[in-house]
């Protein structure tokens, strides 16, 4: 439900590279989209631990970011980036996307000291980078599509030396992305009074185990009303909701303190600690032992997540899942 991947694909109107067909640590699928024809919209879907950027080389793109009890749109058109952060909701939207052509890859943030052949310092300086932009729509210039298409170019010869030229026309993209002219354009729309009480309720309440008849209190709905309507206004259902968001604050506790992982399964709700690492798995794809390797002591340190509110989304900013 959460994690939505392309498949591998070679049209003249669709071309998708996954992580199977490059194998280079910290990318993803990279694709190229030429669509002549209007195609069916993404629905509700998050990323853990990926960064999504699309650069429009012409026609327009709609993008619905769920953000602080609101929906927030935006238009991305010709000789422009949009970027979506790790675990934000996005969809394209109810209508068919209009024709258009784009490169659009993923940055997998999990190992920060692996991205792209960089040696550890410079694979954190790109992370922290990343994190750091603060526009998600940026202008771009033609030498930005050159160095995108000279990456995937290279990318889809499928073998260790063409990679090899391709990363540095990526990790050279990337690096610049910090400096570029940000492109001012969204609206929000606002959630329903009701589900937006409700999404308060899971912030307030994060350590405690969360009925779904209680968060329908909340809302003034019925439950089975409650149901539909939080699943037509944030996109998942409230029980997949409150999971994330539980996750997302237990990911902070794995990597800023020594608490066990049994302790911190306990803290946010979970019945067993191997229920939490059984859910833990199986939306971030790792154990949590493992997430806690990746970062703590050999990763980012605490002090440069905080710096960049960095690799893990503000808290404030993010509405959580169910369990």
């Amino acid at each position: 439900m959460f994690e939505i991947f392309d498949s591998y694909c070679w049209t003249r109107q669709k071309k998708v590279l996954t992580k199977n067909d490059h194998h280079i640590q910290g990318l993803g699928n990279f694709s190229y989209w030429n669509y002549t024809t209007s195609v069916t919209p993404a629905p509700p879907h998050l990323h853990s631990d990926i960064i999504e950027i699309h650069c429009m080389i012409k026609g327009t793109r709609f993008t619905q970011i769920e953000k602080d009890g609101a929906f927030y749109n935006y238009t991305t058109t010709g000789n422009e980036a949009m970027i979506v952060f790790p675990f934000e909701i996005h969809s394209n939207g109810t209508k068919p996307m209009a024709p258009c052509e784009f490169f659009a890859f993923q940055i997998d943030i999990s190992k920060p000291d692996q991205m792209l052949g960089l040696n550890p310092e410079y694979s954190r300086a790109l992370i922290r980078s990343l994190m750091a932009v603060r526009s998600r729509q940026l202008r771009l210039t033609q030498t930005h599509f050159n160095y995108l298409r000279s990456a995937f170019n290279f990318f889809s010869e499928r073998n260790e030396e063409s990679n090899r030229i391709g990363v540095q026309f990526l990790t050279a993209f990337l690096f610049t992305l910090q400096f570029l002219q940000p492109v001012k354009e969204q609206s929000a729309v606002e959630i329903d009074p009701g589900i937006k009480n409700a999404l308060n309720y899971v912030r307030d309440n994060i350590h405690a185990k969360i009925r779904l008849s209680e968060l329908a209190d909340r809302s003034g709905y019925s439950l089975s009303r409650f149901k539909v309507k939080f699943k037509e206004s944030i996109g998942v259902t409230p029980a997949e909701y409150v999971t994330v968001q539980k996750l997302e604050y237990a990911k902070r506790e794995l990597i800023q303190t020594d608490k066990s992982i049994t302790d911190i399964a306990f803290e946010f709700g979970f019945s067993t600690s191997n229920y939490f690492c059984s859910v833990f798995k199986k939306l971030n794809f790792i154990t949590p032992k493992e997430y806690r390797k990746f970062y703590y002591g050999k990763g980012i340190r605490t002090s440069e997540l905080q710096s960049v509110g960095a690799v893990l989304p503000d808290l404030k900013e993010n509405t959580g899942t169910g369990a």
